[in-house]
């Protein structure tokens, strides 16, 4: 099979000036099954194109990674046992709104948040750890969450 692709690969100079359009129904259907055989035979010749890589997101893994130790390292600071945890501020509409859908969505799905008062010495310090100084934002196990958040998307996250 990877003889025919080959081959393929090989002519294609050639087959770049075959008009496609002149192939009779028969010799398209052929040609459709021959590759169709092919893929089927030897899947991995297809995987770039239905998995393409994510360069993007490689760039950053390094740093995702760094970003998923530091959360680790301060779990039991920040999330003192729960699955999530809100840094609010002061004087923050934004937060007053976080803070109290977080409660309902808590008390709905019966779980528990730490509430962290950014005004608290302790509180900074470890929101500065996080490299986070605009409030509200929320801290999970896996990752963090900046701004006030809809309702719906909380409940993505602490749905069971």
């Amino acid at each position: 099979m990877r003889l025919a692709l080959a081959c393929c690969v090989a002519a294609f100079p050639v087959a770049a000036q075959t008009d496609f359009g002149a192939l009779t129904h028969a010799e398209r259907r052929a040609l459709r099954e021959e590759v169709r055989a092919l893929l089927l035979a030897e899947p991995e010749l297809a995987a770039p194109a239905v998995a393409p890589r994510n360069y993007a997101a490689e760039a950053y893994q390094e740093k995702a990674q760094a970003d998923l130790a530091l959360i680790a390292s301060l779990t039991d600071q920040v999330l003192a046992g729960a699955p999530i945890a809100l840094f609010t501020g002061d004087d923050c509409a934004d937060c007053d709104r976080a803070l109290a859908e977080l409660e309902a969505i808590t008390d709905t799905y019966r779980t528990t948040f730490t509430h962290h008062m950014m005004s608290d010495s302790a509180s900074a310090a470890l929101a500065a750890e996080l490299g986070m100084t605009d409030p509200p934002f929320y801290v999970m196990a896996d990752r963090i969450l900046r701004g006030h958040m809809p309702d719906i998307v909380l409940r993505r996250y602490l749905a069971p």
